[in-house]
Order: structure tokens, then C-alpha cells, then sequence
């Protein structure tokens, strides 16, 4: 799931906004799909996966109900597939700069111009918007998209060029290595001696190193040659040596970092900078934006993939309430409820 892919989707009004495509935001949406809600969900990074990705892609997950392990990756995916019968709405590689109030509604504003007016709000957005750690090389800042890419690089910038990766992780080794085949030049520029990757991704790495198709320098950039384009990187290596590199196009994957919303500034009321909800029904301080996962707190609570689950499951069926005041929302069960296996497009075969 990309933003070229999912962005075109979007829907400007909806009956919720979901802000986090991390595990709890996925779940969230899959709930809300079987209350019969659809939804859009805007994440800030260009795939889903909030911190679960970000921070711990390899580190084994040992306490999600009915899996015994499993990692970040396989996790995701797991649950985009669950959401796959939900006409559900993804605006990726937005972050979410205000809320405003409209009447009974709200207009959710993103740094890349959308607006979304919605009725509910739910905030699932972890530890915050996870956005990438940038490369700190005085000038460059202007060629920010135009040579230099954070995130997925048009193909044009890539076929035929000479381009430099940046980072010491799995991330950049896989990047170098993915457009080996149509980049003109690849070298991969890495500051620690020890990466943090897979031995496979390690093992692949060495392999193209030795045979020319990936420049490995173990060095950092010190500065950049530019005018009105960026035409070389200065590159202190770890023998103290400087050189000058030529370069069409930059891609530095120094990982990513945290950035907190600005909760105070939309007036809901925090708790050390977490959203405090009634845990009945995941509200904030403010009627119809709902918070679930990392973000909030209540007394009782625990920062648990499992807990963001449950706390998902009751904000959906809290809105549902909301949208329906004059129906009531039955506890229906997806092994016997031939309403919800329509919704999913399953038929109980047992």
C-alpha cells in the first residue's frame, strides 16, 4: 500500500477520519467497517505501519492474541488484508496540521493541502507522526523532491542517473540495492562500520559491492557542491580521506523520528501530552474526536498492541451509537452474524 496508489481515493467528506495507520489505526478502521462505517485514514509516512514499522521492523512480536510470533511486516500486512472488504480510504505521506470545528462537523487540514470535513475523528497516531531524519548538509534543503528524496523517488530520477544512498540501515542497504538495475551508478554511503541489518540483506550487500554494481563507502557527507542544481557530494571517509562525488539524484534513509501533534493547540485536554479519554467509549475532552492506542491515557491504562485493539473495538461501536442514536448496536459475532460476514464477503461454511 503506497500513497501513488491510495491517494487517488480520497474521499473529501466522510463519517470518520482515522489519524495513524499504525496496527491500532488499521484495526480501527477494519471495526469501524464492521459497524457498516466507512472511513478515511491519513498517515503521515508514505506506507502504513506507524512506530510498529518505524522503530521495531525486526524485532519479534510474541503477545498478539492467536499468533504465537511474528514481526512488524507480516503484522501489517496481516491486518491491511483484514480491512481489504471495507471501502476503506488511505491519504498517505500527509500530516495532519489542524482541526477545525465546522458547525456539528470538523475539518481535518493536512500539510499537503487536502481537506477532509468529517463527523468523528479518531486519533491513532502512536507517538506521533514518524517523519525522516534529515540529512544535515547546509543548502540542500532547495532540492528537497527535485534531487533529493526522503521517500520514493520518481522513476525518471532514478533510470540512468548516478545516485547516492545515505543511512547505516536495512532500509538504505535495500534501497541501493533496488535500483541497481536501473540507475546509471549506486554508491551507498554508511557512517557506522557495524549496519543494522538482516545477514541476508548484509550478505546481498557485499555481493554487489564486489561486483561494482554498488559503490559501498564508509564515510559521511560533509558538504555539497551546487548552483542552480546539486552536482556533487563531499564525502569524508573513515580513513580521514575527502572526496568529491558526482550526483543526480540524493536519497538519504537515516530513519525516522517522532514529531508530536499539536493536541493543545486543537483544545483537547492532555495528560502529559496524551489525550485523556473516558476508556467507556475512547472520547477526548471534546465531543466526537476519539483517541485510541499510544496516544491516550485513562487510569488503568497500558501501552499494549492488544489494549489499542480493544479500545478500537469500543470506539467503533461508540460512534456507531452516535451515527444511529435511534437503533441499537447489538453485539453481533462474526461466527453466527450473517449481517457481518456480508459486510466481509464470507459466508459461514462450517
Amino acid at each position: 500500500m503506497t500513497s501513488d496508489t491510495c491517494n487517488k481515493k480520497i474521499k473529501l467528506n466522510q463519517d470518520v477520519v482515522v489519524i495513524g495507520a499504525g496496527p491500532c489505526g488499521l484495526f480501527q478502521a477494519f471495526q469501524l467497517g464492521l459497524q457498516g462505517i466507512s472511513c478515511t485514514v491519513i498517515e503521515a509516512a508514505e506506507k502504513a505501519g506507524g512506530q510498529c514499522t518505524e522503530l521495531y521492523p525486526d524485532k519479534s512480536i510474541y503477545d498478539i492474541p492467536g499468533i504465537p510470533h511474528t514481526f512488524a511486516d507480516p503484522l501489517i500486512s496481516s491486518l491491511q488484508q483484514q480491512l481489504k472488504p471495507f471501502d476503506t480510504n488511505f491519504l498517505l505521506g500527509h500530516v495532519v496540521t489542524a482541526i477545525e470545528p465546522e458547525n456539528t462537523l470538523y475539518r481535518v487540514v493536512t500539510d499537503g493541502g487536502v481537506t477532509i470535513t468529517t463527523r468523528f475523528i479518531i486519533l491513532a497516531t502512536g507517538a506521533g507522526a514518524f517523519t525522516p531524519v534529515k540529512l544535515r548538509v547546509d543548502g540542500l534543503d532547495k532540492y528537497l523532491n527535485k534531487q533529493i528524496f526522503y521517500n520514493e523517488p520518481p522513476v525518471r530520477k532514478i533510470k540512468d542517473k548516478r545516485i547516492v544512498v545515505v543511512g547505516d540501515n536495512e532500509v538504505a542497504i535495500n534501497t541501493a540495492i533496488r535500483f541497481c538495475s536501473i540507475a546509471k551508478q549506486v554508491t551507498f554511503v554508511h557512517r557506522k562500520r557495524r549496519l543494522d541489518a538482516s545477514a541476508a540483506t548484509l550478505l546481498e550487500l557485499a555481493g554487489r559491492a564486489e561486483s561494482g554494481s554498488i559503490q559501498q563507502l564508509h564515510g559521511k557527507i560533509t558538504d555539497a557542491q551546487h548552483d542552480s542544481v546539486l552536482t556533487k557530494v563531499s564525502i569524508l571517509l573513515s580513513s580521514k580521506e575527502h572526496i568529491d562525488l558526482p550526483v543526480d539524484s540524493l536519497l538519504p534513509r537515516l530513519g525516522s523520528s517522532p514529531k508530536m501533534s499539536p493536541l493543545n493547540q486543537w483544545g483537547i485536554n492532555t495528560v502529559a501530552n496524551h489525550v485523556a479519554v473516558d476508556p467507556g467509549n475512547l472520547n477526548s475532552s471534546i465531543a466526537g474526536v476519539f483517541a485510541i492506542g499510544d496516544i491516550n491515557t485513562y487510569p488503568g491504562k497500558r501501552k499494549l498492541i492488544l489494549c489499542g485493539f480493544h479500545e478500537a473495538t469500543l470506539a467503533a461501536f461508540a460512534i456507531a451509537a452516535l451515527m444511529r442514536p435511534d437503533k441499537p448496536v447489538h453485539t453481533l459475532y462474526t461466527t453466527t452474524s450473517t449481517e457481518l460476514q456480508k459486510r466481509l464477503g464470507v459466508s459461514d461454511i462450517s
